[in-house]
């Protein structure tokens, strides 16, 4: 694959273990996540991730042939593939790359590529297949057979910025898929549920990724767990990526996902997920509850005769109908009033009960930053310019801590999730 001038210039700033040829896709423009060691998810992002993605997206990529395209396609998880038939309509991929191999591409003209070639076809989803299926874009070895293709993200300087990218994640035990966040939460809680006895070495693993860009205990997680955690840094890396196009850091998107991945711990260990949430019959309250209603698609109104029992994924929402601008934009972010507040009654439960568990944490944080939600305050930490880029062995030091706060969340789930629907009665 060729990548034009820009590119080649910040590549030049690596050194070539950093860069290999590996993953199911065959790229040969990787990398290599361990050589970052010692330095925060936030600093990576920042020094290469997004200038490399804005790089593409300025200076674009070079179309792969045709036959390199379909048999990446092949490499892919039956979820895309059904996607590209569907965007395709019938016609041929084949006939259509043929006419764009070796062209230059990116993600605002690929799409009017596409469609002067054959235009009754999902010209957006068909560009970003081309782009994965070309390599076009930032391509992260987590561990060994852990990749995440960062494909089609805009600067921000567009105004819609915001809203492009796709990041595919491929694991041991699954081809390269973009998890959405409805079926990433459904996995999490399938997997803290069938698998308690290695969410210890998860969380320390991600912890340790974000904390100090270290993911060798990968290793020690079995396949789907690894699967799960490359799912979250692929989302994760998204949402850095487009916290970062205003040039700024805020807590955004990432954050949620952070927070509600923590939070799996404590759901874990109910008997039957129970969580807040704002019941639309009466939207002025948020209430702890382990059932739930449909969501309608969009601004479509919520079915109020169907309730079933609640899930992780129900942290995944869509915008509310009362704001006409966004209703039909969906996220976890979007619940973060439910989980911060499900997030504060947890802390403040082992604040009491266990407060060395607690300490242990706030100690790593500035004074300003302690004696609330220590989920929000781990966001606040990790997802700020002001932290340290290199944060040396306390790294290790916070992601045990906070490790053993999650365990003990965990084992006291069941006692929580009483005293909270105790209380609601009231």
């Amino acid at each position: 694959m060729k990548v034009l001038s820009l590119s080649l210039l910040l590549f030049s700033t690596l050194s070539f273990s950093q860069l290999m040829t590996a993953g199911n896709l065959g790229c040969d423009n990787v990398i290599d996540f361990s050589e970052f060691k010692g330095r925060t998810f936030l600093s990576f992002m920042e020094k290469i991730g997004k200038p490399l993605l804005d790089d593409y997206a300025v200076n674009g990529y070079e179309v792969a042939d045709a036959k390199t395209v379909l048999a990446r396609v092949k490499q892919m998880d039956s979820k895309v593939q059904w996607q590209i038939g569907k965007a395709l309509k019938k016609k041929s991929l084949k006939k259509i790359v043929s006419k764009l191999e070796g062209r230059n591409a990116n993600l605002y003209t690929l799409p009017d590529m596409i469609s002067s070639v054959e235009r009754s076809v999902n010209k957006y989803k068909l560009s970003t297949v081309i782009g994965l299926a070309s390599c076009g874009g930032m391509i992260m070895k987590f561990h060994k057979n852990n990749y995440a293709y960062n494909i089609h993200y805009g600067t921000g300087s567009e105004k819609k910025d915001k809203q492009t990218g796709r990041s595919f994640a491929e694991g041991p035990s699954r081809n390269a898929n973009d998890a959405s966040d409805k079926n990433y939460l459904k996995d999490l809680e399938a997997y803290t549920k069938e698998y308690p006895e290695n969410i210890q070495t998860f969380y320390y693993t991600l912890l340790t990724t974000l904390t100090n860009n270290d993911t060798e205990t990968y290793n020690l997680i079995e396949d789907h767990g690894q699967d799960l955690l490359t799912d979250f840094l692929a989302v994760y890396t998204a949402e850095q990526a487009r916290n970062l196009m205003d040039n700024k850091v805020s807590l955004h998107w990432d954050a949620a996902l952070l927070e509600v991945t923590l939070l799996g711990a404590f759901h874990a260990g109910q008997d039957e997920v129970a969580m807040f949430y704002k019941d639309p019959r009466d939207p002025s309250k948020i209430i702890f509850t382990d059932t739930v209603l449909n969501q309608g698609p969009g601004c479509s109104p919520r079915d109020l005769s169907k309730v079933r029992k609640a899930y992780m994924y129900d942290y995944w929402q869509f915008s509310s109908s009362t704001n006409p601008e966004h209703c039909k934009r969906s996220g976890i972010n979007i619940t973060k009033k439910e989980f911060r507040k499900l997030g504060s009654l947890i802390t403040k439960y082992h604040r009491a009960k266990n407060p060395t568990l607690i300490k242990n944490i706030e100690r790593h944080f500035h004074y300003k930053n302690r004696g609330g939600n220590v989920f929000y305050q781990l966001s606040k930490f990790l997802i700020n310019s002001k932290t340290p880029k290199k944060l040396g062995s306390m790294s290790y030091k916070l992601a045990e801590d906070y490790t053993k706060f999650l365990l003990q969340v965990r084992k006291d789930a069941a006692d929580v999730t009483r005293k909270i629907a105790k209380k609601q009665l009231k």
